[in-house]
């Protein structure tokens, strides 16, 4: 795979933009299966971090079968008495010196076939607030790139779904949020965690054939990837099949209105007929 430097002379191949349960789980897959490529994690908060809120008991059952297969140790048994804390640092703890902290996604260009990540530094207030303004008035920007492939695994307000472009990917929440439009979220908010592990393992397998099969000298290509999996996990593809939907909706309410007036425009004929029959 052919090799990038940044401006700080490091390597650099995918940008993974969340430190979430799906960036962790595809961060840690391509640690445990490849020595080419290499990955930036980036995360608007700081280490350490505060964990995910909703409880502090931890059971999915895709992370029994992530931590054996990719060797994770935690202070408990998987699933039996672990934490969200016992599991967010496990899948930490490999893949840390890969962390960019601290800054905020602005802006994602596609530059001469390449990624460049426009980021802003997340400042603090005395009282522990975040402070954009200052960060702003700071000039705490800071582009990295080169990079030959973006995941966004950044939730629902998705930096990386909004701009769409090609050579970006999805998971976890950031895709879940289009795919399950219709159910309002519900089976997102109870087996999220367990969506997110299984979307890292299944990307990051991906990726590693796509190293295997395709030209490197640019972005990523999902060109190699099954046509059921680019629609899952490229931005690009959601952005389309979200429009589509969107129009056909759309096209469906019209219709449905016109022929509502129509029906309404039919009987209002039909009465002034019978009215000057009767006259």
């Amino acid at each position: 795979m052919t090799k990038r430097k940044n401006e700080d002379g490091l390597s650099t191949s995918i940008a993974i933009i969340g430190a979430s349960y799906a960036g962790l789980t595809l961060a840690n897959t391509l640690q445990q299966n490849s020595s080419s490529i290499t990955f930036t994690i980036f995360d608007s908060k700081t280490l350490p971090f505060t964990y995910v809120a909703g409880g502090d008991a931890f059971n999915v059952p895709s992370y029994s079968s992530l931590a054996t297969r990719l060797g994770l140790k935690t202070s408990q048994q998987a699933n039996n008495g672990l934490t969200r804390k016992d599991v967010i640092e496990s899948l930490i703890k490999r893949v840390t010196q890969h962390f960019i902290v601290g800054k905020r996604i602005e802006k994602i260009e596609e530059r001469n076939n390449s990624f460049y990540l426009h980021t802003r530094q997340k400042l603090h207030s005395s009282d522990g607030a975040s402070s954009a303004a200052t960060a702003s008035s700071n000039n705490n920007h800071k582009v990295y790139g080169p990079y030959q492939c973006v995941v966004g695994a950044d939730g629902v307000r998705s930096k990386c779904r909004t701009s769409a472009l090609n050579g970006t990917f999805l998971i976890g929440d950031a895709r879940w949020v289009n795919d399950r439009w219709y159910d309002l979220g519900l089976r997102r908010i109870k087996r999220g965690a367990d969506i997110a592990i299984l979307d890292g393992l299944e990307l990051g397998g991906l990726l590693l054939r796509a190293e295997e099969t395709d030209n490197k000298d640019c972005h990523y290509s999902s060109q190699s990837f099954p046509l059921a999996l680019r629609m899952k996990f490229c931005a690009r593809q959601i952005q389309i099949a979200r429009m589509t939907r969107i129009l056909s909706t759309s096209i469906v309410f019209i219709a449905m209105v016109a022929i509502k007036n129509l029906s309404t425009l039919q009987s209002l004929l039909l009465s002034i007929l019978d009215r000057k029959k009767i006259s």
